[in-house]
């Protein structure tokens, strides 16, 4: 059997991989080209959706869980999965200390460069960020900096109120405003080691 350069690199048979014939001509019917009956579609779709939350919202079931999907926020809160990815925070020892020792990586990894880190030492060999300043304004919250951290000491945490400012200087955190006890990062920290355990060589 011959192999052609794709079969090999993407390791499925070359009789797999034969390209498939398109009809790029497709005549479509005077009714299809309107569109009438997707529109209708969608109309109803969203008439459902809009008639039974409106519902939901005047006659609440009283002691069931409602099939309203909508939150009452702020009365009401999700419970966030630990995948999700809020506000960086960073992760401070039982002393209070951040466990952060001043390596620069989550700066340079960062593509926004929303991070900045002023390194200092406390004794010979031993570095802590005198400043660690995280622009919330330029943060795109891909959570490559929890990922190349070697000491876990920044993670997404699943913080998300004030994350909208009309100031963009609000958006400016310092490190005392980041700084989180271990236990409140507690799920996320195992969720972290769970899904990068597999590339700790």
């Amino acid at each position: 059997m011959e192999h052609t350069a794709s079969s090999v690199q993407v390791g499925i048979p070359a009789a797999v991989l034969k390209p498939k014939k398109v009809r790029r001509r497709l005549d479509m019917t005077l009714w299809e080209k309107l569109y009438v009956a997707e529109i209708v579609r969608g109309l109803v779709v969203t008439s459902k959706h809009f008639f039974i939350n409106m519902i939901g919202f005047i006659f609440p079931p009283a002691g069931k869980k409602r099939k309203v999907f909508t939150v009452y926020y702020p009365e009401e809160k999700l419970t966030l999965p630990p995948a999700y990815r809020g506000r960086p925070v960073l992760v401070a020892d039982s002393d209070g200390a951040p466990k952060c020792v001043a390596c620069g990586l989550c700066e340079k990894m960062c593509p926004a460069h929303a991070i900045s880190v002023v390194a200092a030492e406390k004794a010979p060999g031993e570095r802590y960020p005198e400043r660690y300043t995280l622009d919330l304004g330029r943060c795109v919250y891909c959570g490559y900096c929890e990922e190349v951290c070697p000491k876990e000491a920044i993670v997404m945490s699943d913080e998300y109120q004030g994350l909208a400012q009309r100031d963009r200087h609000r958006l400016r955190f310092e490190k005392d405003q980041l700084l989180r006890p271990e236990g409140k990062v507690k799920a996320r920290l195992s969720y972290v080691r769970r899904i990068y355990s597999k590339w700790n060589y």
